[in-house]
C-alpha cells in the first residue's frame, strides 16, 4: 500500500511554511489517515520537545491524552530508567513489548493501562549531545498492532523529527518584539527606508535590526530570513 506519510528522503520544507506546532499537528493527522487506510487507529499521539532555556519537555502537539497522561509522558517518563532504551534505539520505534518488565511498572499499571492503553511506542526524534530534543508517542486500545504499525509510526517520527528541529530552533533564536515587526515589514516587501518610516526609527536602527536578524536565523538575505520567520509561523505567510 502506498503511504500518505512523506518518507525519509522528503525535503525540510515538506510543511512549510507553517508553525512547527501545526506541522506536528499536520503530521500526527496524516499518520492517522495512514492506520485508517490498513484499518488501525491509534487512541493518542504526542509530539514533545526539549526547550532549550529550561530543559524541560513541552507538548509541540497532542491528540487523545488527557492531562494526567501527558504530564506523565513530559516529565516521568524522560527521567524513569526504561527511558535509556528509547534514547539508545535513537530515531527507532520503541514499543512496550520491546522493553522487559516495562508492562509491569507503575507507569503502565497505574496510569497507562487505566487510560484505555493496551500498548504503545516513543521514539527519540533528535539529540543535542546526549539529551534527546524531541520524542513522538503514541498509544493503541490493541495489544496485537505492534507489527502492523511500526513501519507507519517510524514514517511518522521521521516527519516529527524535522518539525521539532525547527522548534528548538526556534527557541534558541529568541528574537525581540521589534525584530519580529521589521521581519514581518519585510516580508511584505518594504525596503529600509519603508521600514523605518513605519516603525519611527532611523535607517541605521533598521540595518543593524536585520544584520542581528540574520545572526539570529542563520540566514543571509531579507528573502531567506522571511522564509524562514514564515516557517516558524513568526510572520502569516
Amino acid at each position: 500500500m502506498t503511504s500518505v506519510l512523506p518518507d525519509r528522503g522528503a525535503g525540510p520544507d515538506m510543511f512549510a511554511p507553517r508553525s512547527p506546532a501545526a506541522g506536528a499537528y499536520g503530521i500526527l493527522g496524516l499518520c492517522a489517515e495512514e492506520l485508517r487506510a490498513r484499518g488501525l487507529a491509534y487512541s493518542a499521539a504526542a509530539v514533545t520537545y526539549r526547550d532549550p532555556s529550561t530543559g524541560r519537555h513541552r507538548a509541540l502537539a497532542s491528540s487523545g491524552y488527557d492531562a494526567r497522561v501527558l504530564e506523565v509522558l513530559l516529565d516521568d517518563f524522560v527521567t524513569d530508567r526504561d527511558f535509556s532504551i528509547v534514547r539508545e534505539a535513537s530515531g527507532v520505534p520503541v514499543f512496550w513489548q520491546d522493553v522487559p518488565r516495562f508492562e509491569q511498572t507503575e507507569m503502565v499499571t497505574d496510569v497507562l493501562r487505566p487510560s484505555g492503553y493496551a500498548e504503545g511506542a516513543s521514539v527519540a526524534l533528535g539529540f543535542s549531545g546526549r539529551e534527546v530534543t524531541g520524542l513522538l508517542h503514541m498509544s493503541f486500545a490493541d495489544s496485537g498492532v505492534v507489527d502492523r504499525v511500526r513501519e507507519v509510526v517510524a514514517a511518522s517520527s521521521a516527519a516529527c523529527s524535522r518539525v521539532v528541529g525547527d522548534q528548538v530552533a526556534l527557541d534558541r533564536v529568541h528574537l525581540s518584539p521589534r525584530e519580529i515587526q521589521v521581519l514581518q515589514l519585510v516580508a511584505k516587501g518594504a525596503g529600509n527606508v519603508e521600514i523605518a518610516e513605519e516603525l519611527f526609527v532611523s535607517r541605521r536602527t533598521v540595518a543593524t535590526h536585520l544584520e542581528n536578524i540574520f545572526v539570529k536565523t542563520g540566514t543571509n538575505s531579507r528573502v531567506q530570513a522571511a522564509v524562514r520567520a514564515a516557517k516558524w509561523g513568526l510572520i502569516e505567510s
